[in-house]
């Protein structure tokens, strides 16, 4: 079991549920953020993402780093999007490989398959087109390039993750309590969604076992937007009728709307099946109870 884990970006929701499980098995957990902070249980240290990060007594880092792409596109975020996640992983990989970090978890997406329609993805598959497919592969190349000093490295490629608290569940969430749920464009397309639990289960899965290269953090059973639009409706007695056209989404989301809402992906985490972990919530409908408990 790895003792020492350092977490970038352990102030945003994500960090903050993986140090608290972190800290609840007993480990040493080190915060990085851009302000200093002061949580009891928790060491902090202060790094912007460009310069010197002090990653002594840490055995593991997890990077979580990236700005929120769940928004409207434009140059200007595409620049952000890039620095926050490609240069910060190539200067946090400078850094880890001038260390004693043995081993290195770097976030990824999903995006990285492109809008596949009926395929089914596993790691093994081949990267899509598109431009979230392309800052993907740039994001896992520069955290690769950690596995020429030894190091250990994983590539999170990440669903939608639905829990409590998250941006992804709290807008869905908000949407249909208004009764305004409604399926996605025709619906039709594969949303690979995780649960909160089992994101955290997931990367302690990878910190403590031999792993490397891609992993898909997604549940066993991705879901059609039309069926979760109507189990949802469903859990949190709703009506389900507003279904939001193509033509809409692209007006307000522009390219997020093709490539981050309506994109198809049937994503399998084949290499965490292989691996035996055992997912808390296969299904969409255990997932939902749980959260509209």
């Amino acid at each position: 079991m790895v003792k020492s884990i350092g977490i970038i970006g352990a102030s945003g929701w994500l960090g903050r549920n993986l140090a608290a499980a972190l800290l609840e098995q007993g480990r040493q957990v080190v915060g990085f953020s851009r302000r200093t902070r002061e949580d009891q249980g928790l060491e902090w240290r202060q790094w912007d993402g460009d310069g010197e990060i002090d990653l002594s007594g840490v055995v593991a880092v997890v990077n979580l780093a990236g700005e929120a792409i769940d928004q409207r596109w434009n140059e200007k975020r595409k620049e952000e999007f890039y620095r926050s996640r490609t240069k910060l992983t190539e200067n946090l990989v400078n850094a880890v490989r001038a260390s004693e970090v043995r081993v290195f978890l770097n976030s990824s997406a999903v995006g990285i398959y492109g809008d596949r329609k009926e395929v089914l993805l596993s790691e093994g598959s081949k990267p899509g087109e598109g431009y979230l497919a392309d800052l993907c592969i740039a994001w896992e190349k520069a955290a690769m390039v950690a596995e020429h000093s030894g190091i250990r490295v994983c590539c999170l490629r990440t669903g939608v993750v639905l829990g409590k608290g998250g941006r992804a569940w709290e807008k869905i969430r908000r949407i249909f309590c208004f009764g305004l749920g409604g399926k996605l464009g025709d619906g039709q397309q594969w949303m690979p969604w995780i649960h909160l639990d089992d994101e955290i289960g997931g990367i302690i899965h990878c910190l403590d076992h031999e792993l490397s290269g891609p992993i898909n953090l997604v549940s066993p059973h991705p879901v059609r937007n039309e069926e979760l639009t109507l189990m949802l409706a469903q859990a949190m007695s709703r009506p389900a009728v507003f279904a939001v056209p193509r033509f809409a989404l692209k007006l307000v989301f522009g390219e997020f709307a093709e490539e981050g809402l309506l994109a198809s992906q049937r994503v399998d985490p084949a290499v965490l099946k292989k691996d035996r972990y055992q997912f808390k919530y296969n299904h969409i409908g255990h997932a939902l109870a749980d959260l509209t408990a």
